[in-house]
């Protein structure tokens, strides 16, 4: 058995269900997204690159800065969840938007490049080589225009009062990343791919830590990444089948305790200007 579950090396699920956990997803880390992309200088008119944009949440701040007279498009080797992500879109919003599946690692052209601004978001800790990918995606990019790159810090990761069950479920959830060789502290990080990339040192940065109370959501978001992780954390002998099968049924028990306060991973983003 493979140790990732799709031949890319993405670790989690391809499922309508892990779309609509990377929605909800989306919702939490909006208001960090949509500053940075504020600071970075996104503004109306703009030609704009999503990479890896998964079902378009991204793609929707981007459009509602470009408008109509600018043109969002999004990129990501899995054409279901693109598709799905640019119906809603298109049925949604009034900006103008493309999809295209394609694989970014493999250099090939993407209709509209260069952009001028080119983000990634929740992409560069899947990569098996970060630093490479950086250097793809600063191809993409206009001279003198942007990339800007937005990840997790998984490693901060804590919770009180201490519960075996929450501590089991984010010790799944660190090992398997790490087991896979994903890199867990991926977003303290970027400016090192970033400058290994050629680019300069980041032009700017933005950060956010969200420091949640349990029960204050139908359901666990530990639980729901825990059960599309499921085939590698058993692949790579984290956990057993068994265990996997259950154990996001007894951490939604937990979270509708309500009873703890769960310190999410670290957001970060940094971008820089591409030398013209």
């Amino acid at each position: 058995m493979s140790l990732s579950q799709n031949a890319d090396g993405y670790v989690l699920e391809r499922t309508a269900q892990e779309y609509e956990r990377l929605r909800r997803q989306a919702e939490i880390w909006a208001p960090v997204t949509g500053r940075a992309l504020d600071k970075a200088g996104l503004s109306a008119g703009m030609s704009v690159l999503d990479a890896g944009c998964g079902p378009g949440e991204v793609m929707r701040l981007m459009g509602r800065r470009t408008g109509t007279s600018g043109h969002v498009t999004g990129v990501d080797i899995d054409a279901e969840v693109g598709a799905y992500g640019l119906e809603r879109l298109r049925a949604e919003e009034a900006g103008d938007f493309d999809f295209y599946a394609a694989d970014l690692t493999k250099g090939q052209e993407i209709p509209g490049a260069p952009f001028d601004l080119v983000f990634c978001r929740f992409f560069l800790i899947h990569m098996d080589d970060p630093v490479e990918t950086v250097r793809r995606l600063s191809t993409l990019v206009k001279p003198g225009g942007t990339l800007m790159a937005m990840d997790y810090v998984m490693n901060t990761m804590q919770f009180a009062p201490s519960d075996d069950t929450l501590q089991r479920g984010v010790d799944i959830l660190l090992q398997t990343f790490e087991k896979t060789e994903r890199p867990i502290d991926c977003g303290v990080r970027l400016s090192e791919y970033f400058t290994s990339a050629g680019l300069p040192m980041p032009h700017g940065t933005e950060a956010e830590i969200l420091l949640e109370v349990t029960g204050q959501s139908p359901v666990s978001m530990l639980a729901l990444v825990l059960k599309s992780l499921a085939v590698p954390a058993v692949a790579t002998g984290v956990a057993s089948q068994e265990e996997m099968d259950t154990l996001p049924d007894k951490l939604n028990e937990v979270h509708q305790k309500g009873e703890h306060s769960f310190l999410w991973p670290a957001v970060t983003a940094v971008w820089s200007r591409v030398p013209e």
